[in-house]
């Protein structure tokens, strides 16, 4: 079940939430819900997810029995870890690991049908479950003995599937009492009207003009084209992702939680080293705590620090997709921060505020072509196309055949949330109560161009789903 589908907006939510304050027992119903929600089109993998929180658990108890006998603890952790990566191993990269093999010269086969189907949500849930294990062997948390207040941790809806990566720490008294007020609720279905609105009315239709551009054969893609596809990909990425984020933030509030926000309007970043403290900074904070720092981060030398950096955003890349462009991609924002901290932040510093807003803009930009990419032949197709080296045969087709008037205007939208109007409409100045009825008509609005969007019938899967 997805946040932009009927099924889930119009039956799911309603009932459950009718269900979860009249029952008055809300965890119970938290962790009903949370599987039927799950369950609902992922029953076939539901085990994984049980095995995932079954290792949380048991390894935790296991961490807690050892706390004393700190040699032993250390192995309990590193068998915990082992189990959790063994999953997401298997179901995610099993395929990937088989072909790099073949590639270097083993002899490895898989059948297409043994290939494990990804479990929606494995991404996040192995990597919930390790920073929990984690912090207890740090001696930062204590250990959950009651089964079904971590269940509600690994299987709390808003969260499960696409993020964001929330801490136990961050929310177990919130498990134990939650509070609502008035503001929260409201505050609440703001956000969770703006993602649905992100998602189906700005993030959709720029996904329409991607997925035709890279559908095109090379000899018809030219510079234009390739430059409007990483142009409209970039954005579509951002609000899709940012979208479901405001959805899961928004939920949460509705159910009594707090999330940590997961986008800081990255696109007024002014280096690439910014962008990634303001971009999905749930898994960058994740990579900077359990595997940057402990690495040594910073703290041996400047190679040592070169390489954590490269390792960190290699594996980001990975994290994303199985695939060698993934990989690629990481290693790319990696060596823009590298480069930035061997002296281009210097230089760019020096630039007008513009420009290095528009730098950390172009650098995105031009990385999340080989995000997009099928595989490392588009990839080159995509770069020599945008660096003026284009195939294109003569009459290729002109842009303006995958735009329309209302897709021209969702660019010049997503264009705006790169000025300064944009801190203000999403800051706390929109919210405050003389702005009130401004708010609502717009939110109004939205809601019911959305609803819309939704009659229509189209499946609406979030771009994160697939990690």
């Amino acid at each position: 079940m997805i946040f932009s589908s009927v099924e889930f907006l119009f039956y799911f939510l309603p009932i459950f939430l009718l269900v979860y304050q009249v029952s008055g027992r809300h965890n119970a119903v938290l962790l009903v819900g949370s599987a039927v929600f799950y369950a609902w089109g992922e029953l076939r993998n539901a085990w994984v997810l049980a095995a995932s929180l079954a290792g949380c658990y048991l390894g935790g108890l296991a961490l807690g029995r050892e706390a004393d006998r700190r040699d032993r603890q250390r192995w309990v952790l590193v068998v915990s870890l082992l189990f959790q990566l063994s999953l997401l191993v298997a179901f995610k990269y099993l395929g990937f690991l088989a072909d790099t093999l073949h590639d270097l010269g083993w002899q490895v086969s898989i059948e297409p049908g043994s290939v494990p189907v990804l479990p929606v949500g494995i991404s996040f849930f192995t990597f919930h479950a390790m920073s929990y294990l984690v912090d207890i062997y740090r001696g930062q948390l204590p250990v959950e003995r009651k089964l079904s207040r971590l269940t509600n941790y690994i299987l709390l809806f808003p969260h499960l599937l696409a993020g964001p990566i929330v801490r136990y720490a961050a929310i177990r008294r919130q498990l134990i009492r939650r509070h609502w007020t008035v503001a929260r609720l409201r505050f609440g279905m703001e956000l969770l009207i703006i993602g649905l609105g992100q998602k189906l009315l700005l993030a959709n239709p720029l996904g329409a003009v991607v997925d035709a551009i890279y559908q095109l054969e090379s000899q018809a893609l030219t510079t234009a084209l390739a430059w409007l596809g990483a142009i409209a990909y970039a954005f579509q990425v951002y609000l899709d992702f940012s979208g479901y984020s405001h959805m899961a933030l928004g939920l949460a509030l509705l159910l009594g939680f707090s999330f940590p926000r997961n986008f800081r309007f990255p696109f007024h970043a002014l280096s690439v080293r910014e962008f990634w403290r303001r971009w999905h900074i749930s898994l960058s904070s994740w990579l900077r705590d359990y595997v940057y720092a402990p690495l040594g981060g910073s703290r041996r030398g400047g190679g040592r620090t070169i390489a954590n950096i490269l390792i960190v955003f290699g594996l980001c890349g990975l994290w994303h997709g199985a695939g060698w462009n993934f990989v690629c991609w990481g290693l790319y924002n990696g060596g823009l921060i590298v480069l930035e901290r061997l002296g281009l932040g210097r230089i760019t510093a020096r630039w007008p505020r513009v420009c290095q807003q528009i730098y950390a803009w172009l650098a995105f930009t031009t990385g999340v072509a080989m995000f997009r990419a099928e595989d490392f032949a588009q990839v080159g197709t995509v770069y020599a196309a945008m660096a003026g080296w284009s195939s294109a045969t003569a009459g290729a087709m002109h842009p303006g055949r995958f735009l329309d008037g209302y897709t021209v205007l969702v660019l010049l939208l997503a264009f705006s949330s790169m000025l300064p109007l944009s801190r203000w409409f999403g800051g706390r100045h929109f919210v405050r109560p003389r702005w009130a009825p401004v708010r609502w008509v717009f939110l109004t609005l939205v809601l019911v161009l959305s609803a819309t969007s939704l009659a229509s019938g189209s499946h609406n899967p979030f771009l994160y789903f697939h990690f």
